[in-house]
């Protein structure tokens, strides 16, 4: 991959807007995904860290395990906390309530502090390396756990911003994994331009990230009428969705010890009471929100659909499908 970084504008330019015209898409999202699975070679072979990072989230869902046909733009990545200075199993120490607050903050300003005077330098001069000038490599300021990589983008689209999020969290779960080998959609259709056209991720195993899936719907689900859903948070019900259409559903269901861990996990380090994480078991999961929701969720679905591609639900079929898997997981 580091061949085509250094390849002349015109050429890559060429490359990006072939490959868009071969699979429809925008030519800024192919642009985009080579420099995220660029960006994720890196970080997994070259940098510092190559031995402390896991591979998560909806990028790993499309990308690494190909469950999901949506362009997902960030990195989000787990960082082994010992990192940071804490023993293996020190996060999950017993405390009470207060101290395991003081904890989780305490861990999030030693994670802020690594990433801004450690990790970050250190990351902008490999990249920088790697494709042969200074790369725009910074923190982002309104999530001081965020680095952002603003890649050198010959092309520009309002549906995707033209930086990639490293969204960096040590305060996270890194088993089961596995290693997948992803690669960029422009190395799908023209492989012989590249030297390297894949590379090996180790990435937290699908049957995991459903689970997490599955609880961010039921957190949704008990969100208070006066707090408004984040932005794009349409795409999880079309993740689950999607997945709930291949075997990794059986694999999350056979893995109920799985769904404790990530409500466990989640109530030790990112309690909500509002969240009622303790009835995110089978008989009482809640996946769909409720329905005076349907409106705005329906709205922020509509405006991804530039990130989707092949055959694309609407909005009605993804509700339906969420609400039968919600009923399937009562019934365990």
């Amino acid at each position: 991959m580091r061949n085509i970084a250094r390849l002349s504008d015109n050429d890559r330019r060429e490359l990006f807007r072939n490959t868009a015209d071969k699979m429809g898409l925008n030519d800024a999202i192919v642009e985009k995904d080579f420099w995220v699975c660029f960006t994720l070679d890196y970080l997994f072979h070259r940098s510092p860290w190559k031995e402390s990072i896991t591979f998560k989230g909806g990028t790993s869902l499309s990308k690494a395990f190909h469950l999901i046909s949506r362009f997902s733009e960030d990195i989000d990545l787990i960082l082994d906390w010992r990192v940071l200075g804490y023993g293996k199993d020190e996060p999950w120490e017993k405390r009470s309530n207060t101290k395991q607050d003081a904890f989780n903050k305490e861990a999030n300003v030693r994670a802020e502090v690594f990433l801004s005077e450690t990790f970050c330098p250190a990351v902008k001069a490999g990249l920088s390396q790697e494709i042969g000038c200074e790369a725009n490599v910074y923190i982002d300021e309104k999530d001081k756990q965020t680095v952002i990589f603003a890649y050198p983008h010959l092309f520009t689209n309002t549906a995707t911003l033209q930086v990639i999020r490293l969204e960096i969290g040590a305060l996270a779960a890194w088993t089961p994994a596995k290693t997948a080998l992803i690669e960029p959609y422009a190395a799908k259709y023209y492989p012989k331009i590249f030297e390297q056209k894949e590379t090996s991720i180790l990435t937290v195993a699908p049957e995991r990230t459903f689970w997490e899936k599955a609880t961010i719907l039921h957190h949704e689900a008990n969100r208070p009428e006066h707090l408004e859903m984040p932005q794009r948070y349409s795409r999880h019900y079309y993740d689950l969705y999607r997945m709930a259409a291949t075997p990794v559903k059986e694999a999350a269901f056979s893995r109920l010890d799985l769904l404790k861990k990530v409500v466990d996990f989640k109530m030790k380090f990112y309690p909500r009471a509002w969240a009622k994480y303790p009835e995110a078991v089978p008989g009482t999961l809640k996946l769909l929100p409720p329905e005076y929701r349907f409106a705005a969720l329906e709205t922020d679905y509509n405006s991804m659909q530039d990130m989707l591609y092949g055959d694309i639900p609407t909005f009605e079929t993804v509700i339906a499908a969420v609400q039968e898997l919600e009923k399937e997981i009562n019934t365990l």
